[in-house]
């Protein structure tokens, strides 16, 4: 049975963000934006850098390991199918901010 009163904290799951923080100047959020932007591209070129590492691996012998390399190739895949969306998400939310009349 589960105890429905707990003495353990509760700890938040990602950084907490202030409201003040978030109305915070325009420049100030382009720069954060653009930072986390680009270090998820980074992210996600290392993820790909390491999967060809493991195929290259694979195909000339060093490895025999398959599973980890088939593992590293579809999260290879798996983020930069991610990567793909968010770049179509923010043409879109461009385009509609283009089209909106002033």
């Amino acid at each position: 049975m589960v105890d429905p009163i707990s003495s353990k904290p509760v700890t938040p799951i990602g950084p907490l963000t202030r409201p003040s923080e978030l109305a915070s100047g325009s420049a100030e959020a382009g720069t954060s934006f653009a930072a986390a932007l680009r270090q998820q591209l980074e992210r996600v070129s290392a993820i790909q850098s390491e999967a060809q590492q493991g195929v290259q691996e694979l195909l000339t012998g060093r490895t025999q390991n398959i599973t980890d390399v088939f593992v590293a190739t579809r999260k290879a895949e798996m983020a930069f199918t991610l990567l793909m969306e968010i770049r179509n998400k923010l043409t879109e939310a461009y385009s509609e901010i283009k089209s909106l009349r002033v």
